[in-house]
């Protein structure tokens, strides 16, 4: 995806179109505001592992934080993709993905192969943009529109806190379905989730 284009998913019910841009630097301050909300540092925070980011008082994420975490993924040179996940052009979330082949421990951790499988993680970061369906139809955009187009690409997961019922949830609806259970050293526990190339029956 170049810089600049958005995905765009629409939807005929009334839920809100979503879609996708490349992240970019003028997202920083939103993106320091969504980390430091309570609903996205519980499950995103300095307590959710190393070098995590968001949290109350002390542990808030700051502008220079996201700016030295992120700036690499901005500039082209992480192996990590971020966008910015928009609700009618709003941006109220981020989503990223990348190759397993580049995180093999993590590969090896939640027992899945690292050959041709790419890992996702989002978060919708504006408390009034929960529970609109957002969440599934930004897996979907990303999985079908940029994941599944890299031809060496066949599986997707996502491993999100086995108590985090409405990220599972999200999954589910983006027909994604439970792999196993997995205990992630340093980080904690996840649900791995998977979605096969072809695999397109809403649950």
């Amino acid at each position: 995806m170049d810089a600049g284009d958005v995905v765009e998913r629409a939807d005929l019910s009334s839920a809100p179109t979503v879609g996708l841009r490349p992240l970019e630097a003028r997202d920083f301050p939103e993106l320091v505001e969504w980390l430091n909300t309570p609903h996205v540092y519980r499950w995103w925070g300095v307590s959710s592992g190393p070098g995590s980011l968001g949290g109350p008082d002390t542990d808030a994420a700051t502008l220079a934080q996201v700016a030295e975490k992120y700036r690499a993924s901005v500039d082209g040179k992480d192996t990590t993709h971020r966008y910015v996940i928009l609700s009618d052009r709003h941006p109220v979330g981020m989503i990223q993905w990348y190759r397993l082949a580049d995180e093999p421990g993590y590969a090896l951790a939640i027992g899945e192969s690292p050959n041709g499988t790419a890992g996702i993680d989002l978060l919708v970061g504006v408390p009034g943009a929960i529970g609109r369906g957002i969440g599934p139809r930004a897996i979907s955009t990303l999985v079908d529109g940029v994941v599944f187009a890299e031809a060496d690409l066949h599986r997707v997961i996502g491993g999100p806190h086995p108590d985090n019922r409405a990220s599972v949830r999200a999954f589910e609806k983006a027909c994604f379905a439970f792999a196993r259970d997995a205990m992630v050293p340093d980080e904690g526990p996840e649900r791995v989730m998977a979605r096969d190339r072809g695999d397109s029956t809403r649950r």
